[in-house]
């Protein structure tokens, strides 16, 4: 717990100082909306890593980040299948925690810092089911450039909180805290689906 508190705690506030008006302003190991993973990763290694979240012909796909990692656990980013410099739409940043208390204080801190670092986006906090682990619960601090943060650029701080159910169903999956990055084009075409 302390060793996330301190990483998160570190990544915040230095990024506090700063105001920022559009999600790519911001990074996380590094990485920013918009940048080309090409510069990270190998086309072989992008597409070895597609995680298999969508469709093999849908428009977009989620890689996992196979590269170093000071902050996160582990890192998706969701690019363009036909895209060969694989432009990044979305950033999804997660720590494996272990315990919700845990997890609701540091996601507690970073909305905190988050608001103050995007002091012109719409706020909306709440939880809802996973909509895969049906037996989970996503405790959701969202900040969004519009109103309907569906179809806006967003940022947003997540606890997913797995179920016993869902561990008997789907196996090892663990608890998460989640910084996530997402465009408005991804968004859409997410809530598409």
């Amino acid at each position: 717990m302390i060793r996330i508190f301190i990483i998160l705690f570190s990544i915040f506030s230095f990024h506090s100082l700063i105001k920022a008006d559009d999600i790519r302003e911001f990074e996380i190991e590094g990485m920013s909306i918009g940048d080309n993973l090409i510069k990270y990763m190998t086309e072989k290694e992008i597409l070895n890593n597609d995680q298999g979240h969508y469709p093999k012909n849908s428009k977009f796909f989620e890689v996992n980040f196979t590269g170093t990692k000071n902050k996160y656990d582990f890192i998706n980013l969701g690019v363009k299948r036909e895209d060969r410099n694989f432009e990044i739409y979305y950033i999804r940043a997660m720590n494996i925690v272990e315990s919700k208390n845990q997890c609701m204080k540091t996601k507690k801190i970073i909305a905190k810092d988050l608001k103050e670092l995007f002091p012109s986006y719409y706020f909306l906090e709440g939880s809802q089911k996973h909509y895969f682990y049906k037996n989970s619960i996503q405790y959701i601090s969202q900040l969004s450039s519009q109103r309907d943060a569906n179809a806006s650029d967003h940022t947003r701080v997540e606890c997913m909180i797995v179920g016993d159910k869902d561990i008997e169903i789907h196996g090892n999956i663990q608890s998460t805290l989640e910084v996530i990055l997402s465009t408005e084009e991804f968004s859409k075409w997410l809530n598409s689906l």
